[in-house]
């Protein structure tokens, strides 16, 4: 199921885009994404040997960061949108001490302090990589870039789903292009020595109403990008679109989350010094 979305090639283009993170009704949207696979964290946790310290980049409502908590003495929730922030204190409740709540980027953040495991979930490619990626390198050597959080095939059909991105993207603005958008969220690649990759297939069952709330927490069908109107037509289109493969109100969503580890680098492959 193809990720819709602008692409944004340049530092002050993505900046533009994820602006839309700010907004507190994505933030709150976000918590209707499904989860990354229960096996991908617990494989991961035993390709880290230290349970010290970890951070969470761009860890929007926490649905990594809370996770972590349960296995490392601190975690550092890094992300620049207050929303988000305070989703992921409200989410968490109090429940891990150990979660330090941060609203900043990752481009500015410092610190001289080290960390077992660094973690970046659908993140990865909002960064300024010249400028976190020398910092990640002496920070860590272990990152892991999590990805899938939507479905690997579209209840309705390919067909269907991608005519309907089609015409939707057409009308905030943007283009139907998903080897480029592919492309753009395989940059961070140049900037790790990769030590393996494995995918994790599952299954979530969500409620329809939750997997459209869940579209407005995407930069591209924010409420206030699209507008009010705009948006309240998006979702009528949307659920008539996904009824008819809904049983008591429930979609059956077939998840493939990605996992991509390895060491950061200070510089990319291909560049001396590094």
């Amino acid at each position: 199921m193809h990720r819709p979305g602008r692409i944004a090639t340049s530092p002050s283009a993505r900046r533009a885009v994820a602006s839309a993170f700010a907004d507190a009704d994505v933030a709150r949207c976000y918590a209707a994404r499904p989860p990354y696979a229960p096996a991908l964290y617990e494989f991961l946790l035993g390709q880290v040997a230290g349970r010290g310290r970890a951070l969470d980049l761009g860890c929007g409502p926490g649905k990594v960061a809370i996770v972590l908590a349960d296995h490392f003495a601190e975690v550092v929730a890094l992300d620049p949108s207050a929303a988000m922030i305070e989703a992921g204190r409200a989410a968490d409740a109090g429940r891990h001490d150990g979660i330090a709540w941060i609203c900043d980027t990752a481009e500015a953040y410092e610190t001289d302090r080290s960390f077992d495991l660094v973690t970046a979930g659908t993140s990865i490619h909002w960064l300024d990589h010249e400028s976190v990626f020398p910092k990640l390198a002496g920070w860590t050597g272990t990152l892991a870039v999590i990805g899938g959080d939507e479905p690997a095939a579209a209840p309705c059909g390919d067909k269907a789903w991608t005519a309907f991105l089609t015409r939707w993207l057409a009308r905030v603005g943007g283009r139907y292009d998903p080897a480029g958008a592919a492309a753009e969220a395989g940059r961070h690649e140049a900037w790790m020595d990769i030590a393996g990759r494995k995918s994790f297939p599952f299954t979530v069952r969500q409620s329809l109403d939750a997997f459209i709330r869940g579209q407005h927490s995407r930069a591209t069908w924010s409420r206030a990008v699209m507008g009010e109107a705009p948006a309240a037509e998006f979702d009528r289109e949307l659920e008539a679109l996904m009824r008819p493969f809904a049983t008591d109100g429930q979609l059956a969503l077939d998840m493939v989350s990605t996992l991509t580890w390895g060491a950061p680098r200070r510089t990319p492959h291909g560049k001396t010094g590094g």
